[in-house]
This record gives structure tokens, C-alpha cells and sequence, in this order.
């Protein structure tokens, strides 16, 4: 029970200290907005790093790490400039891109990547190699990068705490329902010390504060948006999304025989364990604003 304790408080100490920066790089909207592009690089940059250190595990086939890097960053570059459309920067550099060109982006990296395979490794785990690399960038650097496109929208930095609050509040939620009322295990092959408890308990804090977050926009700020049923619907799916963000990331880990994508935040594991559920709730919700016809 002591030890369970001081691991909470250490979990509270870190989320007090690092959600101010993090929040004031979210609203920050000086220099062209490129406080959320350095957000979308660290957040996403080193969470592909932690992915490729779990690919790693003990199959002894490495990911392409340095390319696979670069290419991270000139993705994140690629969606910046496409959701912001024409940017003027420093010496009149005007940036344009179209979304084409995050596609040529990724081409030439995978070309990138079999060539010097073809010349400097051996062609055992080739497959395992050039697939690992590859996929953390669908995985994880492309989906997290949409909080570019979320900020780029009139209502972006709402959005942004919106989606980050309720998976964020799920996961408390989750944390706290099994670690102090989980019996009965949920038997999820990637991750078998989840509890239903513990489930439902995420599940019911992300529905509630969903609908209080909504509520209290339309309220204080005037901004309407959803509705409370659509509220609630809401909550559910980030719930979902988010538990299957964080079982992906299990079963990732699981195969690495590793318990922690890191060590980077005291009390929380790794970055990639901070984030697992965000990065695949983010892209949902922007395109369901595209639906909606908000975005």
C-alpha cells in the first residue's frame, strides 16, 4: 500500500509540473504558431524512438532509427505547413505544401530505407526491419500530428484540451477503478492485469467529464458544439479509442518483454505511455469535425 501511494503522488507531482508547459505551448500562438509544431516533433519524435526500442526487443532486427527519425520530423514539417496553409517566415521564405507532398515525403524515405538495407545490412530481417520503421510513422508520428490540424481550426486550442482532458480523465479514472476496486480481470491477452472495474470506471469518468467540459464551454464561453447526448457519445468512443491506443502499445510491449516504453516521466513510464491513447484519439476526432462540418 505504501509503495501503491508513493507511486500516485509521484504520478500527481509529475502531471503538476509538466501539464502547465505543455498547456501553455497548446495556446501559445506567437511565431507563427510553431509551439505546437515543436509539441507535435519532441511528443511524437520521442515516442517513435521508444516504438523503435520495443521493435527492437529481442528479435535482434533493428529499425532503420536515424532515417526513420528524419523522416519523422520532416512529416511533422509537411503537416505543419499544410495546416497552416501559406506561411511567410523569417527572410520573406514563403511555405506552401500540399498534402501530396507528405505522400512523396514517405515514398522517398521508404526508398531511403531499402537502399541502405539492400548495401549495409543483411538481408535477413529485412522485412521485420523496413516494416518497423515504417509503421511507426503511421502509428504514431502521423496520427499525433493532427493536433497541428486541430490547432489550425478557429476553436483549435478547445478542442485540443477537449480530446486530451477526457482521455487524460478516462485513464485516471481507469488507473484508480483497478488499482483500488479491480476484482475481476478483464483478460485482455496484451494487457491481463486490466480489471473491468477499473474499465468502467475510465469509461464513466470520461462520459461525465465530457458532458461537464461541453457544458462549461457553452456556458462561460458561449461556444456550443455538442450536445449532451452527443457529449456522452463522445466520451464513449475517445473511452474505447483511447483503451485500444493503450492495448496496441501492450501488446507492443509485451512482445519487447519490456514493462515501461521509457523512463522520461517520473511516475508515468515512458512518453509513448503517456500518449498510446491521445495519438489514436486525435485523428478520429478531427475528421468526426469534419463530419460534423466544425472543422
Amino acid at each position: 500500500m505504501k509503495e501503491r501511494t508513493q507511486n500516485t503522488l509521484i504520478r500527481i507531482l509529475t502531471a503538476v509540473v509538466a501539464l502547465p508547459v505543455y498547456v501553455f505551448l497548446i495556446v501559445t500562438d506567437s511565431l507563427y504558431s510553431l509551439p505546437i509544431l515543436l509539441i507535435s516533433i519532441i511528443v511524437s519524435g520521442v515516442c517513435l524512438w521508444e516504438f523503435y526500442q520495443i521493435a527492437e526487443g529481442q528479435s535482434g532486427y533493428r529499425p532503420f532509427v536515424k532515417t526513420g527519425m528524419i523522416s519523422a520530423l520532416i512529416i511533422n514539417i509537411v503537416m505543419y505547413s499544410y495546416a497552416y496553409g501559406n506561411i511567410t517566415g523569417i527572410g520573406g521564405i514563403t511555405l506552401n505544401f500540399d498534402v501530396r507532398y507528405l505522400l512523396a515525403v514517405l515514398m522517398l524515405a521508404f526508398s531511403v530505407l531499402a537502399t541502405i538495407h539492400i548495401l549495409k545490412r543483411p538481408l535477413k530481417g529485412g522485412i521485420y526491419s523496413l516494416g518497423a520503421t515504417i509503421l511507426g510513422w503511421f502509428i504514431i508520428v502521423i496520427p499525433y500530428a493532427h493536433i497541428m490540424f486541430l490547432k489550425s481550426l478557429r476553436d483549435g486550442v478547445i478542442f485540443i484540451i477537449f480530446v486530451h482532458l477526457v482521455v487524460m480523465i478516462n485513464d485516471t479514472g481507469a488507473y484508480f477503478g483497478g488499482v483500488y476496486f479491480g476484482k475481476h480481470k478483464a483478460n485482455f491477452k496484451a494487457s491481463p492485469n486490466k480489471s473491468w472495474e477499473g474499465y468502467f470506471s475510465g469509461l464513466l469518468f470520461g462520459i461525465v467529464f465530457a458532458i461537464l467540459y461541453s457544458q462549461f464551454i457553452e456556458v462561460f464561453y458561449g461556444r456550443y458544439f455538442f450536445s449532451i447526448v452527443e457529449s456522452a457519445i463522445i466520451g464513449i468512443i475517445f473511452s474505447i479509442i483511447g483503451n485500444i491506443g493503450d492495448l496496441f502499445e501492450s501488446a507492443m510491449k509485451r512482445d519487447g518483454a519490456i514493462k515501461d516504453s521509457g523512463s522520461i516521466i517520473p511516475g508515468h513510464g515512458g512518453m509513448w505511455d503517456v500518449f498510446d491513447s491521445t495519438i489514436f484519439a486525435m485523428p478520429l476526432f478531427y475528421y468526426y469535425l469534419i463530419i460534423r462540418g466544425i472543422a
